[in-house]
């Protein structure tokens, strides 16, 4: 969870992250959500050698050089709760409903000051549609705001009652190309495009996301797609680039995950300019 947080939607909000995706985006800077398990990250610039994550690992299997760390570990905690250098760390945690609600009681108050509230991410956030629907439950018997960012990879029928809770929907559209689509995330874009379509007749404000990644899904002939498929499909819809960052890579090496790192470049400030008269033009 991240509290204070003003650039996933209108006033303050309290993002939460849900984890488990069935996209796997070359680009993803949060390779710990690919599943819905608690993973032992391990920063091995910072171990010292000390032992002391061996010595508290009820299965012994740490090392000191910190060279076995995958190796039959269950993310148990123990080892990052002690250690001394901050070379270990759980990424995802286990909770209940009622413990998230708890939590973003205490940040109520800058939602009511702000027009702000809760925006839940990922991840994919429908890859737990049961718990998002009980969270969503539960904030909405409390007037909470709600907004989504999602994938659009879902069963929409099964999961049109949690759409029609929420305030505003952040919806990802990586690239218009569905063969390309399939080889930068693993799967095809028709079920997210069509899913797309149908939450916008259901009256929802929408804005729509692409990451966006110089010579990849950042060329005038993609953005000219995608500003053609909001126009006849999307009217009124707003428009979000986001810059490519690599600000996720010390994750990949920390969860020893190097074989799923690819590298890819932003396009500038005169670029993103440029894109957003395109879509302006063709709005």
């Amino acid at each position: 969870m991240q509290g204070f947080s003003t650039h996933d939607g209108a006033g303050i909000r309290t993002v939460i992250f849900l984890t488990g995706c069935p996209l796997r985006c070359q680009w993803c800077a949060n390779p710990e959500a690919f599943d819905t398990k608690p993973k032992l990250a391990v920063y091995a610039i910072k171990c010292e050698g000390c032992g002391d994550c061996k010595r508290a690992c009820p299965k012994s299997i740490f090392p000191p050089e910190l060279l076995a760390f995958a190796n039959g570990c269950d993310a148990c905690g123990s080892c990052a709760a002690i250690c001394p250098h901050g070379a270990l760390a759980i990424l995802g945690e286990n909770v209940t409903a009622e413990e998230i609600v708890r939590r973003v009681e205490r940040d109520e108050i800058f939602f009511r000051h702000s027009g702000g509230g809760v925006t839940f991410s990922g991840g994919e956030p429908m890859a737990q549609e049961g718990f998002l629907r009980a969270l969503t439950e539960r904030f909405y018997r409390r007037g909470v705001s709600m907004w989504l960012e999602t994938c659009g990879y879902f069963d929409f029928d099964d999961v049109k009652d949690i759409l029609e809770k929420m305030e505003h929907v952040l919806y990802d559209i990586k690239c218009m190309d569905s063969q390309l689509h399939q080889r930068l995330t693993g799967v095809d874009n028709t079920l997210i495009l069509e899913n797309c379509k149908r939450l916008h007749r259901l009256g929802i404000p929408l804005t729509v996301r692409i990451p966006a990644i110089m010579y990849v899904n950042f060329t005038e002939d993609n953005l000219r797609a995608t500003a053609l498929f909001m126009r006849e499909n999307l009217p009124g819809a707003e428009i979000e680039l986001l810059p490519y960052h690599n600000f996720g890579h010390e994750k990949y090496a920390a969860l020893g995950m190097q074989e799923n790192l690819h590298e890819f470049s932003a396009p500038g400030k005169r670029e993103l300019s440029a894109a957003y008269e395109l879509f302006r033009s063709l709005a």
